[in-house]
């Protein structure tokens, strides 16, 4: 007859065994957030970042309906905090002259060329823009992002996979 104490032993093995086993399939398994420099989407190409105005810089801007804006006036522009390196912060992204579509970012280093997504999860779209008018803008997306060392950054900011405007940046440390 079986006991209870071997039936508990039984279901701690099976435990114990499913956990290791999953574990190491998800250690063997490289994530975007490990290695971002690889695999940016196709539609992210050499032009993209050689048309990038490294001295033109995301500027502070208001509105009649909001202040606390960065980026480009009437097209592309966030209301957060600061980036620092390796640090989530939340940003409300605003759009002007598009009021729907996949967003996609990609992350430029000025000095060391590295390529790295923008959200925080790796990922390099997300489920796309929308939301209606909001503070002005014709669309919105919330996004938590990040990048991965301190230096002067472009955001090459993807809407449906075109280049729809690009944000200069200095992440800090």
């Amino acid at each position: 007859m079986i006991t209870q104490k071997s039936l508990v032993l039984f279901a701690l093995c099976l435990m114990c065994g499913s956990g290791c086993t999953a574990v190491n399939n998800q250690e063997s398994l490289p994530s975007p957030k490990q290695n971002p420099v690889y695999d940016p989407p196709a539609f992210v190409t050499e032009e993209d970042v050689e048309e990038v105005d490294w001295d033109r810089q995301a500027a502070a801007f208001q509105t009649d309906t909001s202040s606390g804006w960065t980026g480009n006036e009437k097209k592309v522009a966030i209301i957060g905090p600061e980036l620092k390196t390796n640090q989530i912060e939340k940003w409300l992204w605003h759009f002007w002259g598009i009021d729907k579509g996949q967003l996609s970012l990609a992350g430029y280093h000025e000095r060391s060329k590295e390529i790295s997504p923008v959200f925080s999860e790796g990922v390099w779209s997300s489920n796309g823009i929308g939301g209606g008018k909001i503070n002005g803008a014709d669309a919105s997306l919330p996004a938590h992002v990040t990048l991965p060392k301190a230096g002067k950054w472009t955001k090459l900011v993807y809407i449906d996979g075109q280049l729809f405007d690009t944000l200069v940046v200095e992440v800090n440390a």
